[in-house]
């Protein structure tokens, strides 16, 4: 046991120790793209950083987990010990207007991609209900009320079995959980393991309290006035191994394309087959690459490189066998706001 302790310190201290890595080489997407004509034909997808994305579609909107607090000392990620906490400020200035959020989705409960959120339920967010892990509503459940946490466990899709649909309030929008998992982070080692079983009474104080959980991806459509989906996104905001995280078997009246799915680059290359495999399985139409910048201790609205221990080149590479001939990837900068057509 001692070994193993010993081994795992080795590991995180030496990624604490590696360099971010220069973007400047890569066509990262930057203000605002592919416009189309009519607001009422396209979906906006604003990239908030690590795993944050806002999407809207006429008057809803569907936000995934953002990261503005970015806790580091000296530019390193926070230790198993160190005080962290949100950054209040930050996270109040570099929100964009959320009033029509319905929906805020959490893949996993570490920091950072849940810290922030409480934050912006408070302030932001302020008709939004929160889906995830159980973990995640213990985690949260001294700062945001039982009655906007939504808890998924039990009710998402496992290998070929369909989950249950949750429906926003408007009829708009309606998300599917996925089972799936967590890369480790490095050499094998996945940091910041475990679950909670009971609620905290105040957000996790260090980095190592906020444990994972269990680690859903997730299908999001968008409707029309008839229920029917016009635009789906598969989301996942930590690589995994195939086929978790791939879409379940559904329903002859809910099978379409998707459209767009936002893959993570960070320790993807600590698992087999990823993105050539869940990319392979959904055939997006689009790719969204994100939690690609290094965000310890960064300023998000300020310049970004590359994620730690990690080849985006490489990401990039594989990722290009094996997308369609129709499909484009967009490695977007933070707030970049990219736009993409509805077809029926």
């Amino acid at each position: 046991m001692r070994a193993r302790q010993s081994f795992s310190l080795i590991m995180l201290v030496s990624m604490l120790v590696a360099c971010a890595t220069s973007v400047d080489h890569l066509p990262v997407t930057t203000g605002k793209t592919g416009q189309t004509a009519s607001q009422t034909q396209q979906v906006s997808v604003q990239y908030l950083g690590v795993g944050g994305l806002l999407i809207r579609y006429g008057d809803t909107a569907l936000l995934t987990a953002p990261s503005f607090s970015n806790p580091a000392l000296l530019g390193l990620p926070p230790g198993p010990f160190q005080p962290i906490a949100p950054d209040d400020e930050r996270i109040d200035a570099l929100m964009p207007p959320v009033d029509d959020v319905e929906m805020i989705l959490v893949g996993h409960a570490h920091y950072d991609h849940l810290m922030d959120v409480p934050r912006v339920m408070e302030k932001h967010a302020l008709k939004a209900h929160v889906y995830g892990s159980q973990t995640m509503k213990h985690s949260i459940a001294g700062s945001v009320a039982e009655e906007r946490i939504v808890v998924v466990n039990d009710r998402a899709a496992r290998g070929d079995s369909a989950g249950d649909w949750f429906y926003a309030p408007s009829g708009k929008l309606r998300i599917m959980a996925i089972e799936s998992e967590h890369a480790p982070h490095v050499m094998g080692i996945t940091f910041m393991q475990g679950r909670y079983e009971q609620d905290l009474p105040d957000l996790p104080w260090h980095s190592f309290g906020w444990k994972e959980g269990k680690t859903f991806a997730y299908l999001i459509d968008f409707l029309d006035d008839d229920g029917n989906p016009v635009y789906r996104v598969h989301y996942q905001d930590a690589a995994s191994t195939p086929p978790l995280g791939f879409v379940p078997e559904l329903a002859a009246a809910d099978e379409r394309r998707v459209d767009l799915a936002f893959h993570c680059v960070g320790a993807f290359e600590q698992v087999e087959n990823y993105p050539e495999g869940l990319v392979t399985d959904l055939q997006p139409r689009n790719s969204i690459l994100g939690h690609w910048e290094d965000f310890f201790g960064n300023d998000p609205a300020g310049d970004q490189q590359g994620i730690r221990l990690t080849s985006i080149d490489n990401f990039i590479q594989r990722l290009e066998t094996v997308q369609a001939d129709d499909a484009q990837w967009y490695l977007p900068d933070t707030f970049a706001v990219m736009h993409f057509p509805v077809s029926q």
